[in-house]
């Protein structure tokens, strides 16, 4: 009786742990262009613009107010003043977020076709 009443309290703690794991922890976002064939200048530029749409001056942060949802309508602001441009070169750029379980992009933005 004693040895099953140990092993039920021991499943009890290890279900009890394994459900503590379950939950996401966001680490931080990060920005920035993921492929680029065209100048430095560009590329700097299509960073300036989401960087501003978005309120943040770093390729990293670790909290946005709003979340994933406010970081996708801003980078849309972003993307259409960049779509409205003339870009010599071709661009990807990306704001992704690691957190406990993994990495994952928030929003993907690719310069338009010539």
């Amino acid at each position: 009786m004693f040895a099953l009443v140990c092993v039920m309290a021991v499943s009890v703690s290890f279900s009890s742990c394994s459900s503590s794991n379950d939950d996401e922890t966001l680490l931080y976002y990060k920005l920035g262009i993921t492929k680029m064939n065209g100048t430095l200048t560009e590329a700097a530029l299509i960073d300036d613009v989401f960087k501003a749409a978005l309120g943040v001056s770093s390729d990293e942060f670790t909290s946005y107010p709003g979340g994933d949802e406010k970081i996708k309508s801003n980078c849309d602001k972003a993307a259409s003043q960049l779509n409205e441009m003339t870009l010599e070169g071709s661009y990807t750029y990306e704001v992704s977020k690691m957190t406990s379980k993994g990495v994952s992009a928030v929003y993907i933005w690719n310069s338009p076709a010539k």
